[in-house]
């Protein structure tokens, strides 16, 4: 082969060698998988300046790490009707009961985190305002939603 197709062909490999890592990634990403960006998550127009960000990463125990963080969160108590607690909720479909995950505890700039683990890889997450944070099963409205599938 003449050396200058030999340089083209090697740049044009190293070209879809980094092309190719450079989707995977992106898609892993996505997907929330192996310390990807955070996905943003829908909102109810009752909370239209909330900024939610979830983090999904796979543990050694193949568990789901969820890490939220929210901005702009009003204190509970604050809406209409008022609440005491922000709960985190996951289930695996519609149709499935739910399972409380934590509750978000809203700091003076607004801003709430939680980090928590789950044994579901296909979810559905979603927050909703209650009146304790010890119940086992959500009465209020979604205020906050992402659908997940690892």
């Amino acid at each position: 082969m003449k050396k200058a197709h030999r340089y083209t062909f090697l740049c044009f490999l190293s070209f879809s060698a980094v092309l190719a890592l450079t989707l995977a990634m992106s898609g892993c990403s996505m997907l929330g998988i192996g310390g990807g960006a955070a996905i943003r998550l829908s909102s109810s127009p009752t909370l239209p300046a909330v900024e939610g960000r979830a983090k999904f990463n796979a543990t050694k125990n193949n568990n789901t790490r969820i890490t939220l963080t929210l901005k702009h969160l009003p204190h509970p108590e604050k809406l209409t009707p008022p609440a005491n607690q922000y709960i985190v909720w996951t289930r695996a479909a519609k149709d499935e009961p739910a399972q409380n995950m934590g509750s978000l505890v809203v700091d003076k700039n607004l801003n709430a985190k939680l980090e928590t683990e789950t044994p579901l890889h296909t979810f559905e997450l979603f927050i909703t305002a209650e009146g304790s944070g010890q119940i086992q099963q959500p009465f209020g409205e979604p205020l906050l939603w992402i659908s997940y599938n690892r």
